[in-house]
């Protein structure tokens, strides 16, 4: 059986959980109510030598960083639901979940760990301010790329929902103040319509 390594709280642990989930898999989940900055696994270092996680275990083959694992099930369990077969299609995922992974995760991380994972008393207000606004800013290039699409790529949901669809539900769950972006809310509702979305993303933040 399959086993995913990671606590169901982080955000890159979701993202192949759901992947998982679309792909109507079935798994063993180590430590999923795990403590945030904690792997309660025994030896975890020799599994992932980084010690962070997720990690996947697919009948003894490591497959390590959270979107890696996202275009593995999609290859290997789901080509049909995650994987798109058109080349330019497949490339525009690809953007998408790396622009999840790198220029909306920077600010995500600040504005998330400030305040959700800090005490009020210790936070940074005025770095989770200047985050904000460029989170904010991030949101608003995807907010745009929706405007005439029901997907990240088009018609059809496929992984590149995935890393971004995980990020929105952060963003629409923290208590902070967000501009109007009426193609990413509607987007963020289709994705609610997701049995595997309600699921393994939409747990509580903290």
């Amino acid at each position: 059986m399959l086993k995913l390594y990671g606590r169901n709280s982080s955000i890159n642990v979701q993202k192949a959980a759901w992947a998982m989930g679309e792909a109507g898999l079935e798994w063993e989940w180590l430590d999923k109510d795990g403590v945030f900055g904690t792997v309660n696994v025994p030896n975890y270092e020799r599994i992932n030598p980084q010690i962070l996680v997720p990690t996947l275990d697919d009948c003894g083959r490591l497959v390590r960083q959270s979107n890696t694992i996202v275009r593995y099930i999609a290859r290997a369990y789901a080509p049909s639901i995650l994987l798109p077969k058109d080349e330019a299609i497949f490339v525009e995922a690809e953007r998408w979940m790396d622009w999840q992974a790198s220029d909306n995760m920077r600010p995500m991380t600040t504005v998330f760990w400030g305040l959700v994972r800090t005490p009020a008393d210790k936070r940074d207000m005025d770095a989770i301010k200047k985050a904000l606004a460029v989170l904010h800013g991030q949101f608003a290039v995807l907010n745009a790329h929706l405007k005439d699409r029901a997907y990240i790529t088009g018609d059809n949901f496929c992984m590149g929902d995935i890393p971004p669809g995980a990020a929105a539900y952060r963003y629409f769950t923290m208590a902070i103040d967000r501009p109007a972006f009426p193609h990413l809310e509607q987007w963020y509702r289709v994705l609610q319509e997701r049995e595997a979305f309600l699921k393994l993303v939409m747990v509580p933040l903290a």
